[in-house]
């Protein structure tokens, strides 16, 4: 079960860390934007991808290895739909909600500043996080197979 927890864990700060690292290219790009300076270097967008294909390998290891933990231990209490919906609705709100506030913000600013806002990244990695947590369990769930 330790073992489990672990690699879990790690499947979450995997996914943490690809969610980190679009959020991060995406605020540079914006920038880029909204400053007038044309695209960013080739360099933003291969650290997009990834952070992208980071984020896919997390999320497909943890429906993979949580399907299989589901399937040999039956028993195992889980939330309930409503709340992980529920979770993942409040999440993706207030994410939207933030990026458009916070795009709202930047372009009323005059010296637009080029520096990316690392607590702002942070917020929408948790957020989306936060998002993306209830969804796998909730896929594994309603998956073909989970109930004998």
């Amino acid at each position: 079960m330790s073992g489990f927890l672990w690699r879990m864990g790690g499947a979450l700060a995997l996914g943490l860390l690809g969610l980190t690292l679009v959020f991060w290219q995406l605020e540079h790009a914006q920038l880029y934007a909204f400053a007038g300076l044309g695209r960013p270097s080739p360099a933003v967008y291969a650290l997009l991808f990834a952070g992208l294909l980071a984020l896919n390998v997390a999320v497909f290891y943890a429906l993979t290895r949580w399907s299989r933990f589901v399937r040999e231990h039956p028993d195992t209490r889980q939330l309930p739909p409503w709340f992980l919906i529920g979770i993942a609705v409040v999440s993706g709100g207030v994410l939207v909600t933030g990026i458009a506030v916070h795009a709202g913000y930047l372009r009323s600013l005059d010296p637009l500043p080029m520096t990316i806002s690392q607590g702002f990244v942070a917020f929408e990695a948790v957020f989306a996080g936060l998002a993306l947590v209830p969804l796998v369990l909730l896929a594994v769930r309603w998956s073909t197979g989970y109930r004998r």
